[in-house]
């Protein structure tokens, strides 16, 4: 299996979910997923590793959007 090239936003743009989420929620979100991708590089772990057990991606709208 090909790695996962897209970025964060277009990762972002792509989780699809009952509920259309806006773009400030978007935005947000990619932020976070940035974040936690960055602080997760300190350990050695990718976007690819996390895809493995989850999908962060979808985690971070969901989380943004659950506050709104």
């Amino acid at each position: 299996m090909l790695p996962d090239t897209r970025t964060p936003a277009e990762r972002i743009a792509a989780v699809q979910r009952a509920t259309p989420s806006t773009d400030d929620q978007r935005a947000a979100a990619e932020q976070l997923l940035t974040d936690m991708l960055a602080a997760a590089e300190q350990h050695g772990v990718t976007l690819a590793d996390l895809d493995w057990v989850g999908d962060l991606p979808g985690i971070c709208l969901d989380t943004i959007t659950r506050r709104a």
